[in-house]
């Protein structure tokens, strides 16, 4: 199949993170022939355009991104990494494959993978999971101390790849997570996979149980921490589940 006639995949990150934190996974989708998306989310970033973006910015940004795409008749298949599957949930309310189809309209998404991800109930208030780092005081802002990186999204990745990861980490939005939320996982007329990571220390294996539950999306195991995507043979399973999910 040429590259034109495969779907797209939108790589959505997650909170701290950059796109470049998840080069391993995208080099493993683009090696099998798949056009790639991965903005940076307005509500991260290092500078102070972040200050007052929340996750609606954000959607609303991927939204941008999916448009083009689904106009020309592409299916997507959307992946979103913790935060990311808050943003996910929201910027492909409308743009399913299924949805699109029923206004007579070509292209859509046909698939969302949430990687252990926040998806939480429609017109609920997502909460931050971690606190400021002692003595912070740029409220406007959230970082993400290195020791609490180290231990929360990084314990099982390799010395010197999670020291690389730890020094790529950038700001939050403080109020990334408001207000609330117009869209459940649900709601979402598309196939969902949900991969839990059952060694996560940020979000808790029985939270993301739950969320996939709620979701009503398939669940697939992985032993790992929070991030899959710096992990060799974790990387090569969410390549395999991507292309499954993609269909081709």
């Amino acid at each position: 199949m040429a590259e034109q006639e495969k779907p797209v995949i939108l790589l959505i990150h997650g909170s701290w993170h950059i796109p470049l934190h998840y080069r391993y996974l995208i080099d493993g989708i683009r090696s099998r022939g798949y056009t790639v998306l991965a903005p940076s989310l307005v509500t991260t970033g290092y500078d102070d355009s972040i200050i007052g973006k929340t996750h609606l910015d954000a959607a609303a940004q991927t939204r941008e991104f999916l448009l083009p795409y689904v106009d020309q008749g592409r299916t997507v298949v959307v992946i979103g990494h913790s935060y990311g599957g808050i943003v996910a949930t929201q910027a492909v309310a409308g743009l399913t494959l299924e949805e699109r189809s029923a206004q007579g309209l070509a292209g859509g998404v046909t698939s969302l993978i949430y990687i252990s991800a926040l998806i939480e109930p429609a017109n609920s208030r997502f909460k931050p999971g971690t606190p400021y780092p002692f003595g912070w005081t740029d409220l406007k802002k959230w970082e993400m101390a290195g020791e609490f990186a180290k231990v929360h999204l990084f314990q099982d990745v390799e010395q010197q790849r999670a020291e690389e990861a730890i020094r790529q980490l950038v700001f939050q939005s403080a109020v990334a997570c408001d207000p609330e939320a117009l869209n459940s996982a649900s709601e979402v007329r598309a196939a969902k996979t949900y991969v839990v990571c059952k060694k996560d220390q940020i979000v808790s294996p029985e939270d993301q149980y739950k969320r996939a539950k709620a979701a009503g999306a398939q669940v697939i195991e992985l032993e790992c921490g929070h991030s899959p995507f710096l992990l060799e043979k974790e990387t090569a399973v969410l390549v395999d589940i991507v292309i499954k999910a993609a269909g081709t």
